[in-house]
């Protein structure tokens, strides 16, 4: 079942609305058609309900605070280093917003876009017309965010066809706290990431040297293991399903047919208010952003990420199974 309820108005006057998807298991899922955001998922547990995901509670919070949170990125997730997009023997320079480096989209991503929504039985879809040249992409490019909430998992797909050869690289930026998006610190969170290789970077996040093998450094996640550390790294997946537990007893399974993750621990979430009265800190949440590999210094795109007008892709399909005990 969805319902739609108005959530807020955008500083430009457009209508913001908010629609949750329920189920006969308790979870519901509350989805902004502001950057078609995912605002929260709240899961029945031991008696209690408890929202996994940070979020705001209004539309001006959104607009206002940094961190991208919860948001659908596109066109182009991560940086694309000196703000050059290269497809092939392409060169297109884009809009810079992170130095001289565009970060998930530019200056106007598809986070800060209000999207169109079609509403199912238990589905969410969402969609945009991203104009030829915005933020400098190349291509009109019809985009699609598809979310499914099932017995015990949450879908989210996304697909794009486009009139020329363009880049095609979307994610969602959920930031997950498996203890409450109110518990604070993650660090002791648990993680699986079947990776063989992970994208070293410099202080700017930009990579330095092509990919490397995790085995015997701090990047090796191919057992479960607590976090600990600081990371913004991207991951090249050898496997499909991630896994990540809190300390509560909640986890998440975590399968996708994308080639990477970008895995961010929140280092550097500033203190902000949050839902519900919460305050979000550094270390206060897990990102797992599923979606193609990085873009390299000088180097073309990655094929995956490349969509032309006879490709439609929708091989960006990420399925989080709630799991209510540690195994």
């Amino acid at each position: 079942m969805v319902t739609k309820r108005h959530f807020g108005v955008t500083r430009n006057g457009e209508d913001v609305y908010a629609y949750t998807i329920e189920n006969d298991q308790g979870i519901a899922v509350t989805l902004l058609d502001y950057g078609a955001t995912l605002q929260s998922v709240v899961l029945p547990h031991k008696g209690e309900r408890i929202d996994i995901a940070l979020g705001y509670d209004t539309v001006e919070e959104y607009e206002q605070n940094d961190g991208y949170v919860g948001a659908s990125i596109g066109r182009f997730a991560g940086r694309i280093p000196d703000s050059v997009l290269r497809i092939g023997t392409d060169a297109f320079p884009v809009t810079a917003n992170e130095g001289k480096n565009q970060l998930h989209g530019g200056l106007v991503g598809f986070d800060k876009r209000v999207w169109d929504a079609t509403v199912g039985d238990d589905t969410v879809t969402f969609s945009i017309v991203s104009p030829d040249g915005e933020e400098g992409f190349p291509g009109e490019c019809r985009c699609f965010a598809i979310y499914t909430l099932s017995d015990d998992a949450l879908s989210i797909e996304y697909t794009g066809a486009s009139d020329r050869v363009t880049a095609w690289n979307p994610t969602n930026h959920a930031y997950w706290n498996l203890n409450g998006h109110d518990a604070g610190d993650t660090r002791k969170h648990r993680l699986l990431i079947p990776a063989d290789r992970y994208v070293p970077v410099g202080p700017d996040a930009i990579p330095t040297n092509g990919e490397t093998d995790v085995a015997g450094t701090r990047f090796d996640f191919r057992t479960v293991r607590e976090i600990g550390d600081v990371y913004d790294h991207s991951f090249v997946l050898s496997g499909d399903t991630l896994r990540l537990f809190g300390t509560i007893g909640i986890g998440m399974e975590i399968g996708t047919d994308c080639k990477a993750v970008q895995f961010y621990n929140a280092k550097y979430l500033s203190e902000r208010p949050g839902k519900g009265g919460a305050v979000y800190r550094p270390f206060g949440a897990v990102c797992l952003e599923t979606e193609g590999r990085q873009a390299m210094p000088n180097q073309p795109i990655a094929e995956e990420n490349v969509l032309t007008p006879q490709r439609v892709l929708s091989e960006r399909t990420t399925r989080y199974q709630f799991l209510y005990k540690e195994n």
